[in-house]
């Protein structure tokens, strides 16, 4: 098997190139400058990406609320009554 995969490498390796590879990146970025313009319009997508924006802000300030409005804080490792102590978790509430 491997003698036939070396054979076919051999008679590629030894083909001419059909074309010239000198610009080939420029002319890929110039097929997806292309491409990204007629994907969506500039104001689409900033409209888009302006909205997501809102929405994260709009969650972290809920988040950082939900954060701030706890009643008592967990800071400390050596806290009487931590939330995930023995003693308060099985309702032993002194």
């Amino acid at each position: 098997m491997f003698t036939e995969l070396d054979r076919m490498l051999a008679a590629l390796r030894d083909r001419p190139l059909d074309r010239s590879l000198d610009q080939f990146e420029p002319r890929v970025w110039g097929r997806i400058d292309v491409a990204a313009t007629k994907a969506a319009p500039p104001q689409t997508t900033w409209r888009w990406q302006a909205g997501l924006a809102a929405v994260m802000l709009t969650f972290g300030a809920f988040a950082g609320g939900a954060a701030v409005a706890r009643s008592e804080s967990d800071s400390s490792p050596f806290a009487v009554h931590q939330a995930y102590a023995p003693s308060t978790l099985l309702g032993d509430d002194r």
